[in-house]
């Protein structure tokens, strides 16, 4: 096992030999009003502040939750009542099989802040009686014994004691941060040690790379290296293998990412379709403003919002048509709109069945070919106005207003063909929906779900999120060193190769913190933990 010295707040942990004499407390919940609070207390001292909390020297059955009685150390009226602070549920985790793998307790207390602010003086009144100053003199520490936790401390130990490892750390931040079912899904397969897993095989299957190469070298004969035979042939074999694994790991990642940051969603279409219904809809709120009046929306709009477990931005652009007919302003929303949309993942083209015209036929026709005069035939097909247009852009069609057709079961068929050549998309791509009546928009959904599965190229596998420091490691680290070991092993040049494996090793041992140059990159990853966690 690996042992390292990792310096955190002027503390130094030792990976696999936790010396800290110290307590923490946090409140691990939100602050604020609620029915429950949460306070959690780590360290040697942890089981001796629950017996003075609770004036009991009876043991606590480990990982077992009772009810009991917390009092105040000190009394400030004659009243028994002021000696009670709260009935609290009392957990204990003993060392090593915690959290943190120390002594871990946990209070769950009324979350009033009174008894909040009461309870964590009472901790901290409790660890610092004499006995506990004297002991913390004699173990040479430096400030109080039992002290309010700095943010991520009880991860932090956690790693310092083995308990997980950074990929496991980074999985803990994701699960608190994730806003959607795909970053929880995400987030739980670094937390529950899937990464770590796969990074430790890949460092496994690179010493087993470098012993063979070791082998070679160390067999050598006056410094003449046989690359003639099985070791080294079977060691450039193994590595393209991994590195082909490897490659196609990060690609998983990058496509994920997608997902993660959330899908970026533009409304498009001409002045008065029912975008911005469209985008209430979808919302399940009044976002934007609706009116019969044509060039309403002449900025962006853009919420954020979920979708079938899926992050996405939503953008609610202006109508555009031909410029003759609009102020400056709305050509700037038009020129906006072109933008937003040539910047997105998926386009919704909301394009009106019908308008307040008895030749609905030609005001369709006559909307299409204002759409490709002003180069939404472009933005519609490969995104030509953009000079570096998104790859695998998704565009749907939602013909809306589907509910004033006269004859919708005669009417639509033609209309969607039409669209369909005019626009060059599939029909299956084009939906008729009625944001007045909601009807069809369950079924755009369900496309708009299976698109965002359609951009990650996940197929049956759940989406792999990792930190961009594991991101960039991989990309700038790993995945170069076994190119170069590919190419000064095709040059016969055995130990230049021998030093790049060694290298890519090191470089995975940078991602899971099992390697003792790891100081610099502890301080990014525990920088946005919160307190408590």
């Amino acid at each position: 096992m690996v042992k390292c010295s990792v310096f955190i707040s002027g503390i130094i942990f030792r990976r696999g030999l936790s010396t800290s004499t110290s307590t923490i407390y946090a409140l691990s919940t939100a602050p604020g009003r609620a029915a429950l609070g949460v306070i959690r207390l780590s360290g040697p001292r942890s089981k001796r502040i629950l017996q003075r909390l609770t004036r009991s020297a009876k043991p606590f059955p480990p990982r077992t939750a009772s009810l009991r009685r917390l009092y105040a150390p000190t009394v400030t009226t004659s009243s028994l009542a002021s000696e009670i602070l709260d009935d609290a549920l009392t957990l204990f985790f003993p060392a090593p099989k915690s959290y943190t793998g120390e002594d871990v307790v946990e209070l769950h207390v009324h979350g009033g802040r009174a008894v909040i602010n009461a309870v964590m003086d009472a901790v901290r009144a409790y660890g610092r009686e004499p006995e506990d100053d004297k002991l913390a003199r004699e173990s040479g520490e430096v400030g109080a014994p039992v002290r309010y936790a700095d943010p991520g401390e009880f991860t932090r130990r956690a790693y310092a004691n083995f308990r997980m490892d950074l990929t496991e750390v980074e999985g803990v931040g994701g699960m608190i941060d994730a806003e959607t079912e795909m970053q929880r899904v995400a987030a739980i397969s670094a937390a529950g040690g899937y990464m770590r897993r796969l990074y430790n095989s890949w460092q496994a299957e690179l010493l087993e790379i470098s012993a063979l190469m070791a082998a070679i070298i160390d067999f050598s004969e006056e410094g003449y290296f046989d690359t003639s035979g099985s070791l080294f042939h079977d060691s450039i074999a193994n590595t393209s293998k991994l590195l082909y694994s490897i490659q196609k790991h990060s690609y998983q990642i990058e496509r994920a990412e997608i997902l993660l940051s959330g899908v970026k969603l533009a409304l498009l279409g001409p002045p008065n379709a029912g975008k911005s219904s469209l985008l209430n809809l979808l919302a399940r709120r009044d976002a934007a403003i609706v009116s019969t009046t044509p060039g309403t929306t002449r900025d962006i709009v853009e919420i954020g919002l979920e979708i079938g477990g899926y992050k996405v931005v939503l953008t609610d652009t202006a109508g555009l048509r031909l410029a003759s007919v609009v102020g400056d302003v709305e050509a700037q929303g038009i020129v906006r709109a072109k933008k937003a949309s040539a910047e997105a993942d998926v386009v919704i083209a909301v394009i009106p069945a019908v308008m307040e015209d008895p030749e609905w036929h030609k005001v369709v026709k006559d909307e299409l070919l204002t759409l490709q005069e002003i180069g939404v035939d472009n933005i519609l097909n490969n995104y030509s106005l953009d000079p570096m247009p998104s790859p695998q852009k998704i565009i749907i069609v939602a013909l809306n207003k589907t509910d004033m057709l006269q004859d919708p079961e005669r009417e639509l068929p033609v209309l969607v063909s039409q669209i369909s050549k005019e626009l060059n998309i599939s029909e299956d791509r084009i939906f008729p929906i009625s944001c007045t009546e909601g009807e069809g928009v369950d079924k755009l959904m369900q496309d708009l779900v299976k698109s965002f599965e359609g951009l990650a190229d996940l197929g049956s596998d759940a989406p792999i999120g990792a930190s961009l420091r594991v991101q960039e490691i991989i990309r700038n680290d790993v995945v170069p060193s076994l190119q170069r070991f590919l190419e000064h092993a095709q040059g016969d040049d055995v130990v230049f190769a021998s030093e790049e494996i060694r290298y890519a090793a090191e470089a995975i041992g940078r991602i899971t913190g099992e390697t003792t140059a790891i100081e610099d990159v502890l301080g990014v990853v525990f920088s946005r933990f919160c307190v408590g966690k």
